[in-house]
């Protein structure tokens, strides 16, 4: 998307102001490819954040192509922390007006673990939409199609007319990929109940920003909310927050968000204090220079000393860990033991995935692990032998 052409907000459409970071032209982060050659010559798009004035979003402001980020392959599956779904289900389980003859329904497979907990609590009446409801002509796909494909009143209704509608409608990770936010939740708030709710998850991106974990920005999370943000968006979609809870996870708080659509709007919107916004924004947006030297310095005087890096988890965190930084000529090779991964090649840098049975042969001693806490417990107690010979996992990111 050229810079020249007014972007609008997703929250509140109003145009955004120039870019105030720019992390150059980027590639996929899923377009794994099997050739070194290939995945370093992947077309590239600008990505770059902006912050808007009217409702202090931070946002994409250069937005790929949904057609180059579709992915090509249908065994990529994003998975969400699911720690603290108990105690959400027990949150809608007593929302007023509920009991066990309402209905819930999720809108994508992320919502499914939500729904078995209901039904476990005596909620007999779930629904999860699937993949061929939508009714799409391309395959396969992920997130970034079923957004635009819900985002339309006219496909929502046909489905108001097949599956009815819900008094919860479960919408777990999914807003942050919406071309308009708002405009994705007005389309569905017709598959919602007279005086039913609208559950939404989001991920908290407060402290992506507070201490400048620059991967967590990738082209398939459009906009990046926190607890301010996430209620101006329920302004703009006239809507009232019943309840909202925060659960704490290292790099990122999940924020769940039960709205209700009152029959009458919800009046004015308020104005969003900029002050807190703009000073967390500049203090992100001047520091990636910094961080991504340090991250060179550190690992050049790890090589300097004779030793070999990888970077653990072949993921969008990799990819953009790697490539935000410039950091491919300081690693090895990637370890992830996803059996479609081992064996292809991380876009942009073309390194090769390669399974943890190879740390040892490929006399690596240093891996730099963009793993998520809860994953990198699993795989410590299946590499013992790695560690117990000196082995070391440096966090890609910092949770304070």
């Amino acid at each position: 998307m050229s810079s020249a052409a007014l972007v609008p907000c997703t929250v509140c459409g109003a145009g955004l102001p120039a870019p105030q970071i720019s992390f150059g032209k980027q590639p996929p982060s899923n377009r794994f490819m099997s050739d070194s050659a290939s995945a370093a010559q992947l077309e590239s798009h600008a990505l770059s954040l902006s912050t808007c004035t009217h409702c202090c979003t931070i946002q994409l402001f250069d937005r790929m192509p949904i057609e180059a980020y579709r992915p090509r392959y249908d065994w990529l599956v994003y998975n969400e922390p699911e720690g603290h779904l108990d105690d959400v289900a027990s949150h809608l389980a007593a929302l007023p007006g509920i009991s066990t003859s309402s209905r819930f329904m999720g809108i994508t497979y992320k919502d499914q673990s939500t729904l078995t907990r209901m039904a476990n609590m005596g909620f007999a009446d779930t629904l999860c939409l699937q993949d061929s409801d939508l009714e799409c002509t391309v395959a396969p796909f992920g997130l970034e199609t079923v957004q635009a494909v819900l985002s339309s009143p006219v496909n929502v209704n046909r489905l108001v007319a097949r599956f009815g509608q819900a008094d919860v409608l479960l919408v777990r990770h999914i807003t942050e990929h919406s071309l308009s936010s708002s405009r994705l939740l007005t389309s569905l708030s017709a598959l919602v109940s007279s005086g039913g709710y609208m559950m939404l998850e989001l991920p908290d991106s407060q402290r992506v920003f507070d201490v400048g974990n620059y991967p967590f920005i990738w082209e398939e999370h459009i906009s990046y909310f926190t607890e301010v943000t996430a209620r101006r968006l329920a302004q703009e979609v006239n809507a009232e927050v019943v309840w909202l809870g925060r659960y704490a996870y290292p790099y990122e708080d999940s924020l769940n968000v039960v709205l209700r659509f009152p029959a009458a709007s919800a009046g004015k919107r308020s104005t969003t204090s900029q002050v807190g916004v703009q000073k967390q924004a500049t203090h992100f947006f001047g520091h990636f220079r910094t961080a991504r030297d340090q991250w060179r310095t550190r690992l050049q005087d790890i090589r300097a000393k004779g030793n070999q890096v990888a970077v653990f988890g072949a993921g969008h965190l990799a990819a953009k860990f790697i490539n935000f930084f410039e950091l491919k000529d300081l690693i090895t090779c990637v370890i992830d033991d996803h059996p479609q991964k081992v064996g292809m090649y991380m876009p942009g840098s073309g390194l090769p995935i390669v399974p943890s049975t190879q740390l040892q042969e490929l006399g690596i001693r240093y891996c730099v692990s963009t793993l998520s806490p809860e994953s990198e417990i699993k795989v410590r107690g299946k590499l013992a032998h790695f560690f117990d010979n000196g082995g070391c996992f440096m966090p890609a990111f910092s949770t304070i």
